[in-house]
Parts: structure tokens; C-alpha cells; sequence
């Protein structure tokens, strides 16, 4: 009898086999990083970094620079009235690179080519102009004129979302798979309790059964940015769940040996559901590497339950479908196209190529719990 372990191990694997290939530095801390300058200066100035040219910017602002040979890199200020010294930056290490390491070689390599295993010791700046230092500070050297600051939480998010690209991907394909409660659990137990409540049948133990008759969901979906805050789409969504039962317990044993002796009853269902949805997506905070968003989706799920029943003689248990051990075997099976729904409050999309890694937290035809991999462009 086919269990539902051996459903969740392929699919466990296969999200394991996307990991392993999966550098988790570089995709969630991109091969850039954000460093954060604010200084004594009234005027416009213009920012040289190893990411490019910023033209007449006023301070405090946000600066990108490149990941490669981060230590000793130089970030030059320049204005018409005042002279700067260089910021030099130290490089120190990025966490994410031990996700990477665990996950496998692959995409530890990976982190080690782009150089995401590093990031900026300090990424916030203080600058002060060399001319605006007084004659007591600059003989004995009492006031640097660039240092390591801290800035409000609430301005560097600012400071982000001024930053984001004019340009930013419109299209977005993803895949993912979703665990844990799902909204066609209730139909099935209903469906479920009419056969195993009347036989005195409960749950069989299986090594591994994770989420019991819950459902194990695949999706494809496809969403169009219709600007920064908003998005529309579709999923297709395939679902599967798989469990076994048996009257052979304690506590109807003896009830089970008296009324029908020398035999056992084992049951298994089995779900399947195919959901097709359009989509919204609302995005309430967006940085360069990360975007965090809401759905709600509504449509319809074709959803098959079938439960097959069999007796056995007793002593037979481990050859179920050998020569004169089943006495008796019947199929119930039922087809319903019911809505189907899932709402999110919090979905998370991470990367700043066009492969970007996604989770959801929610509740619906999706599950709780969703996690996979998406192409943008």
C-alpha cells in the first residue's frame, strides 16, 4: 500500500535538489551591496563608486558598490566648493555564505566566484569636507573627516526606495511546492470519517507520515507587475494526499476478535485536486534584493476522493493481496468542482537577477506553507 511518506520524500527531495543548486548568499544578498553616506555638506556632490556614477546627489543617499574585491575599495566625493577624502571600504563575512556551505559545494562555489561570501564591515558614513575642518583639527588630527555612523532604521528604508531601478522586471514565472493545512482537508475527512467511523478504523502509523491526509501541492503560476505596488496573474495548481487505515488497534481488538474473528479491515485514501486561480498581488515594501507582498486568489478545483476498502484474514497482514488472504475489497470514489481560495498576508520574493527565490505564509487550495523558485524579466 502506497503511503503518503513516499509522496513528501520525492517531494522533499526534489526541493532539497533545488537548494543544493541554489546559492543562497549570492541570490539573497546579490552580488552588489547598499552602503549609506551622510556628511556635513549642503550642496549637490557626486559619488564614484566600483557600480557606477552618481551625479548630484544630496546627502544622505544611497550608493551601491560590487561585491569583488570589496576590501580597500574606494568610494570618491566630489563637489564644486569642497574636497573629500575617499572612503575606503573593510570587508567582513556574509552569514548567508553558511546556508550555502550546508546546502552543498555547488553553491558555496558559487558564493566564492561572485565574492557574496563577503560584505561591507560598515555600510553607513559620516563625511565631513577636508576644507571644513578647523586649523586645531587638521594639526593634530582630532576629527577624521570620514567615519563610521549609524543612520535611523527609518531613513535607510527611505533611502531604499529612492534607489530602486526606474526599470524593473514586468513578467514573473514560478514554481513552488506547498505544505501543511489546506482547504480541501475538511472535504476530504468528511469524505474519510463515513467509511472508518462505522469500522472502528483509525490512522495507521507510518514511519515518516508527516502530514497525515493533508495535502502536498505543485504549482506553476505566471503574474504581470502592473506597477510597483500592484500585480495580476494565474496558477495552476496540482494537489495530492495518501493515507492508510486499519481496525487492528488496542482498543478495538477485543471488540474486533468477538464480532469478526480471524479477520482485518485496512482502508486507503487517496486525494487529488487540480485548482486554476487568477491572482492579486499588493507589494507593501520593496528593496533592491527583496520584495514582500499580499494575495488573494479565487477560483475553481476539480477534487477526486477515493477510499478503498479491504478484508483480509487475520495473520495475513503483511500479504494483502496474496492468493486467499482478501475476503472482501471495495472502491468508493467521488468527484466535486468546488471554489477555491488562497489568501497570504505575507509572501516574500528574493533576488536581484532573473532568478529569484519565493515563499508564501497563508491558507487555501495552496496550503500553509509555500516554497520555490521564479524567472523574472
Amino acid at each position: 500500500m502506497k503511503s503518503v511518506a513516499s509522496v513528501l520524500s520525492s517531494m522533499l527531495f526534489a526541493v532539497l535538489l533545488t537548494m543544493g543548486f541554489s546559492s543562497c548568499a549570492t541570490m539573497f544578498t546579490g552580488t552588489k551591496a547598499d552602503i549609506f553616506i551622510d556628511g556635513d555638506v549642503n550642496e549637490p556632490v557626486t559619488i564614484s563608486s566600483s557600480a557606477g556614477v552618481y551625479k548630484d546627489v544630496l546627502l544622505p543617499t544611497l550608493v551601491e558598490v560590487k561585491r569583488r574585491h570589496l576590501n580597500g575599495q574606494h568610494i570618491q566625493i566630489n563637489s564644486d566648493h569642497h574636497a573629500f577624502e575617499d572612503i575606503v571600504l573593510e570587508k567582513d563575512f556574509n552569514g548567508w555564505a553558511l546556508a550555502s556551505a550546508v546546502s552543498g559545494i555547488t553553491p558555496f562555489l558559487i558564493d566564492l566566484m561572485t565574492n557574496a561570501v563577503s560584505k561591507p564591515k560598515f555600510d553607513q558614513f559620516f563625511i565631513i569636507p577636508k576644507d571644513g575642518l578647523t586649523t586645531a583639527d587638521t594639526l593634530h588630527g582630532k576629527k577624521p573627516t570620514v567615519q563610521a555612523s549609524t543612520m535611523p532604521p527609518e531613513t535607510k528604508a527611505t533611502l531604499r526606495g529612492k534607489r530602486l531601478p526606474v526599470k524593473y522586471p514586468r513578467h514573473e514565472f514560478n514554481a513552488t511546492l506547498g505544505f501543511g493545512p489546506n482547504q480541501a482537508d475538511r472535504f476530504t475527512k468528511r469524505f474519510v470519517d463515513d467509511f472508518i467511523q462505522p469500522m472502528h478504523m483509525e490512522v495507521e502509523g507510518e514511519c515518516g507520515d508527516i502530514f497525515g491526509n493533508s495535502y502536498v501541492v505543485g504549482k506553476l503560476e505566471y503574474h504581470y507587475r502592473l506597477n510597483r505596488k500592484w500585480d495580476i496573474g494565474a496558477f495552476v495548481a496540482w494537489a495530492g494526499s495518501s493515507e492508510g487505515y486499519t481496525d487492528e488497534h488496542d482498543d478495538a481488538m477485543e471488540e474486533h476478535q468477538q464480532d469478526n474473528p480471524g479477520t482485518i479491515t485496512c482502508g486507503y485514501s487517496k486525494g487529488r485536486g487540480f485548482s486554476l486561480a487568477p491572482s492579486v498581488r499588493y507589494t507593501w515594501y520593496e528593496t533592491r534584493n527583496c520584495r514582500l507582498f499580499s494575495r488573494v486568489s479565487l477560483g475553481m478545483m476539480r477534487h477526486h476522493l477515493k477510499f478503498d476498502i479491504e478484508e483480509m484474514k487475520y495473520g495475513n497482514i503483511t500479504k494483502r493481496l496474496g492468493v486467499g488472504s482478501t475476503i472482501r475489497e471495495d472502491s468508493f470514489e467521488k468527484t466535486k468542482w468546488r471554489m477555491a481560495y488562497q489568501f497570504s498576508p505575507i509572501g516574500i520574493n528574493v533576488g536581484t537577477g532573473p532568478l529569484r527565490f519565493f515563499a508564501e505564509i497563508g491558507y487555501g487550495c495552496l496550503g500553509v506553507c509555500n516554497v520555490g523558485l521564479g524567472f523574472c524579466f
